[in-house]
């Protein structure tokens, strides 16, 4: 039997339109946003093997991470949203685990959605769910998660400050 994911979300608003919010945070460099939490969990710290171009579903990558593990990502919707007050996804999965979460986790899955909110604000909700090996939920859930949660909520603090931080940037 399968075992079940064990989830975790965070929610993060920005001062921008849901198509702005998605085209500056998804082609980023996970680098930028995803920088370890507390010496426990590692940071991103490079991506390869792409299998080409990294915005549709099917399209695949490698991300390795400060403590020398890495892991796959493929897509598996990718929807900039088309308009102002449409709502845009980039999901993808996460399987091929190595380093410390290969001893815990048979895969993973992420759903990132981008959508309106009043007055020209775009919610931006990241879930994350983990399949943890056979007699490893408890640890997953209980001793990971909540160290898993304060990575995702600062990776949303990064991803909020980099839309900023870009449309400053933008304006000159």
């Amino acid at each position: 039997m399968t075992q079940p994911l064990v989830m975790f979300t965070v929610v993060g608003v920005s001062f921008s339109a849901p198509s702005v919010a998605f085209d500056i945070v998804v082609p980023r460099d996970d680098s930028t946003l995803f920088t370890g939490y507390a010496k426990v969990l590692p940071a991103v710290v490079g991506l390869s093997d792409f299998s080409g171009p990294y915005d549709t579903a099917g399209a695949s990558r490698t991300v390795h991470l400060s403590d020398g593990g890495t892991f796959r990502e493929t897509i598996v919707r990718y929807e900039r949203p088309a308009g102002e007050h449409a709502t845009g996804h980039f999901d993808y999965d996460v399987d091929q685990f190595t380093g410390l979460l290969s001893s815990l986790v048979s895969d993973a899955t992420a759903r990132w959605s981008y959508a309106p909110g009043s007055a020209g604000r775009t919610h931006i909700t990241w879930t994350y769910g983990y399949r943890p090996l056979p007699g490893r939920a408890f640890i997953v859930e209980h001793i990971i998660g909540p160290l898993w949660l304060r990575y995702m909520k600062k990776g949303m603090k990064a991803v909020l400050q980099a839309i900023v931080t870009e449309r400053v940037d933008a304006r000159g």
